[in-house]
């Protein structure tokens, strides 16, 4: 029987190459919100992956550096997909208000791009950095899940680290509701862009189904981690690095055995990405530019394959000559 740790490691895999394959037409239309979108869920894909297959059944620290960059890569992860959708929901917004109030199209200025680049860029890293002051271990390795980022229960870690989502989330809730909003009232605006601009309405419905997923997830989380772990008031710098430089790990019946709290947000955490994979191809895999893009990418393929293939013929017809002539002298 087919284990469930493994049937994500394929889905994982397949999440990663679909959203892949979708990155140079995005970064040919230059929407910075999206680009980032893609990337980080591909990146988180690919950890996923990686991590179930190196700790499938055991807890060895095989790559302490690897899991130093996989931690700190689902930290940045947690806020990064959040604010590329805001990015996504305020490049809408702007788009909106643009054509309902016939103003100059501003959504190319240097400043909303400069804002842009902070949010997908800037927010992650800062986010990273924060994580550090709550960080009690060096990361955890959870038998089949792999490499886990490792904080505290301390107070800080809710205005430093779990509010954040939350409160991002809701932004792009606010963002997408005022652009709905708008669009509804002007009517035949909105007609006119369906008809003008169909990636317009792919984005919104795409920021859409995210917020979804996201906002309830990051309000229970929140407060899952209030109610189920304890706060303690600020211990201190060197208490709570005490033993930074230790590894935790856990095998799958200890975070697998009731109550499953744990255990549910372990494989909700990793399996969402995987789902935000599967949703933006879905909105964006099948379009006719998409298709150009695939036939592009088999073209390519092809020819190399048969550069390669001819090569190799060459070279195993030039083999007996050489070795006839090698003879004859």
């Amino acid at each position: 029987m087919v284990s469930t740790n493994h049937v994500f490691s394929g889905f994982a895999f397949i999440g990663f190459v679909l959203v892949t394959v979708l990155l140079p037409l995005h970064i040919k239309a230059r929407n910075i919100g999206t680009c980032a979108l893609i990337i980080w869920i591909g990146l988180l894909c690919l950890n996923g992956f990686v991590n179930s297959i190196i700790w499938d059944h055991n807890v060895t620290d095989w790559a302490p550096v690897w899991c130093d960059i996989s931690s700190h890569l689902m930290m940045g992860g947690r806020i990064g997909v959040q604010v590329a959708c805001l990015c996504i929901a305020r490049h809408l917004y702007l788009v909106t208000r643009n054509i309902t109030t016939n103003r100059p199209s501003q959504v190319r200025h240097r400043g909303a791009i400069a804002c842009d680049l902070f949010l997908v860029i800037g927010a992650p890293m800062l986010y990273i950095v924060i994580y550090y002051i709550c960080q009690i271990t060096r990361f955890c390795i959870f038998e089949e899940i792999g490499c886990y980022p490792a904080y505290g229960g301390t107070q800080l870690i809710f205005p430093l680290l779990l509010i954040w989502p939350f409160i991002v989330a809701l932004i792009v809730v606010v963002y997408s509701g005022v652009t709905i909003h708008i669009l509804i009232q002007r009517g035949a605006g909105f007609k006119t862009l369906i008809q003008r601009d169909e990636q317009f309405c792919r984005l919104l419905a795409l920021a859409a189904v995210i917020v979804t997923c996201t906002f309830p997830y990051s309000l229970s989380a929140l407060i899952v981690d209030a109610t189920e772990t304890p706060a303690i008031p600020g211990p201190g710098w060197d208490i709570v690095h005490t033993d930074i430089s230790h590894v935790l790990q856990v095998p799958a019946a200890e975070w697998k055995a009731p109550p499953s709290v744990q255990a549910a947000g372990l494989q909700l955490a990793r399996w969402s990405f995987v789902m935000y994979a599967i949703t933006v191809f879905a909105f964006f895999g099948f379009t006719a530019e998409a298709k150009k893009s695939y036939r592009a990418v088999l073209g390519f393929l092809i020819s190399c394959f048969g550069t390669l293939a001819i090569f190799k013929s060459q070279r195993m017809r030039c083999v007996p000559c050489f070795s006839i002539a090698h003879l004859l002298h």
